[in-house]
């Protein structure tokens, strides 16, 4: 028995993935500041006139220019032409067993370096989670572990991930069970909690146990504000709809006035660059901007401006394929927003409401929440960040509400949205979802025959017989495919004329299914004729040609035997 097979020698892996992805997420954060200070310089300082004085003219607009330069040659010289995040980790936890390919966390790691080192306005924390994902996979392989301990694996470089950026290890352990892994189990949790304290060993040896954001001491006012916190929660679900429309739209825009996918990103960094001239704050993760807006010390006017320059900047970053995550802005954006709508509600409300603060950090819960689709990570990573326990039912509250109605949007999340644009919907379950990415090109089989389009019935009958096959494929005299018939059809139709031909009694070809049609698909098609098979057909140079059978039975018994895999993994039964 291999020593990883062993609970102890898991967990002594889970432990190591812990280590590595720590601090291989440690090293992304420090080359992404080192950039950062070397083009714009340092800042020390909670003045916001102070801070936004840091970035010169020249450097805000010129560094996003040229990092678009940059991200351009790297994304001609790769192959797809696409960076990794998320998504990627998700559909291969939920579809290939948790396979990545190394080599796209390496290129992600200098990517990501280069985009947020620039000025891109995006979040580090879901390329340390692809860089993580991309690690364990290959550790995967050389240990050569089951389907399950590789999953296992690949939840524990998520939670290490977000521990190690965020300084948050109980969020990043229900992060990586939310939303990457899928699915809460002993089994899968206990080295997610290892690993998780792994990246905690890394990050206090370098940061320190300070949160991310120092607050005062914040109290709710009053509880008859708990209908504004959830009016906040629903309206976060609005701004985080509009920034996926944008994503999309910047991307069908390259993609209709034709602008090869390479060049993409210069154009975005032109259009940060010179947004960044009016509002240098919102460029790069945007920490020190959120920090502000937490402090109450920004102003409306910075408030509403800096919440659309994030929101226009990372849509036009994203759309044009800058590698960055959605993590930090949306918390950027949350601060923005919810200080924005607790100067509305104070111009609403006569009564007095609780202060500016409060209300930027139930914003963090409400945008992050409905944008990652993980109500729960999300609540535990706001507590952890700010450790104010104080606002617990306002956030709770709004995070629940935006969540909730998010599940009514047209896109449930901004990682789903994504996922789905590759036909991927995990919404439905796993087991309809690894059918869906599952073809029926392994269970087409052979056994059928070939007969004539004049060949009667009763011939077919003997060569069906003679060959004990239960499905005759009908060909024209050009062997043409034209229907086909199983003996269910050839027992109606000799009961009515032995000697009527094939044809009178066949299925057309509206029978038949084409090649490489998901499992999903064909179960679906079967269903609907109430059929136990179907010929499967590839286009040739001028004709459909048959290329085999495909039976209910079959696509039954894959769907049986995803479902009990499923099953043991995420209970340890068989």
């Amino acid at each position: 028995m291999r020593f990883t097979n062993t609970r102890l020698g898991f967990f002594l892996l889970s432990a190591f993935t812990g280590l590595l992805v720590g601090s291989s997420t440690v090293a992304l954060i420090e080359c992404i500041g080192f950039l950062q200070d070397l083009l714009f310089g340092e800042a020390a300082t909670d003045d916001p006139d102070e801070m936004q004085s840091r970035f010169s003219g020249w450097s805000v607009l010129l560094a996003p220019i040229v990092g678009g330069i940059g991200i351009s040659v790297m994304l001609r010289l790769l192959p797809g032409q696409r960076f990794h995040g998320i998504a990627d980790v998700m559909e291969a936890s939920a579809l290939r067993a948790g396979k990545m390919d190394v080599r796209s966390g390496i290129t992600a790691a200098f990517a990501t370096t280069l985009s947020l080192g620039t000025g891109a306005p995006l979040g580090r924390e879901g390329p340390a989670v692809h860089i993580g994902a991309s690690l364990t996979s290959w550790l995967a392989e050389q240990f050569k572990l089951a389907r399950t301990q590789s999953l296992t694996l690949l939840g524990c470089a998520a939670a290490a991930a977000v521990t190690a950026s965020f300084n948050t290890p109980i969020a990043g352990v229900i992060f990586a069970l939310e939303v990457v892994v899928g699915y809460y189990a002993l089994s899968v949790f206990a080295p997610v909690v290892v690993a998780a304290m792994g990246a905690v060993i890394v990050r206090h040896s370098v940061y320190g146990n300070q949160p991310e954001f120092s607050l005062p001491d914040y109290q709710i006012g009053s509880l008859w504000e708990l209908p504004a916190f959830a009016l906040l929660g629903l309206t976060a679900t609005i701004i985080v709809q509009i920034f996926i429309y944008l994503v999309a739209f910047c991307r069908s825009g390259f993609e209709k006035v034709a602008v090869p996918v390479w060049i993409r990103p210069v154009f975005a960094g032109v259009f940060i660059g010179a947004m960044a001239l009016y509002y240098p704050l919102a460029l790069g993760v945007g920490y020190e901007g959120t920090a502000l807006a937490l402090n109450e010390n920004l102003p409306l006017a910075l408030l509403a401006g800096l919440l659309i320059a994030k929101v226009l900047g990372g849509a036009v970053a994203l759309g044009s394929g800058m590698p960055g995550g959605v993590f930090s802005p949306a918390l950027f954006i949350g601060a923005m927003f919810g200080g924005v709508f607790w100067y509305v509600a104070q111009t609403l409300v006569p009564a007095e409401l609780s202060s500016q603060g409060v209300y930027s950090v139930v914003g963090m819960a409400a945008i992050a929440s409905a944008m990652l689709g993980a109500p729960i990570s999300t609540l535990l990573i706001v507590f952890e960040l700010t450790i104010d326990y104080d606002l617990v039912i306002a956030v709770m509250l709004a995070a629940a509400m935006a969540s909730t109605f998010m599940q009514l949007m047209p896109h449930s999340s901004f990682f789903r949205w994504q996922l789905a644009r590759r036909g991927i919907n995990l919404n439905t379950g796993r087991d309809q979802g690894l059918l869906r990415t599952r073809t029926i090109d392994e269970f087409v089989t052979q056994n059928f025959i070939r007969v004539e389009q004049s060949a009667t019935l009763s011939a077919v009958e003997s060569s069906m017989y003679a060959h004990r096959r239960y499905i005759a494929v009908v060909l024209n005299g050009e062997d043409e495919f034209i229907g086909s018939l199983s003996t269910d059809e050839l027992a109606a139709g000799v009961i009515n004329d032995r000697e009527a031909t094939c044809d009178s009694a066949m299925n057309s070809v509206d029978h038949a299914i084409p090649h490489s049609t998901s499992l999903l698909a064909a179960l679906q098609f079967l269903n609907e004729l109430d059929t136990n098979y179907a010929p499967v057909t590839k286009t040739g140079d001028d004709a459909e040609k048959v290329v085999g059978v495909i039976y209910r039975s079959d696509v039954l018994k894959a769907l049986y035997e995803m479902m009990r895999a499923a099953r043991s993994e995420e209970y340890g039964v068989t």
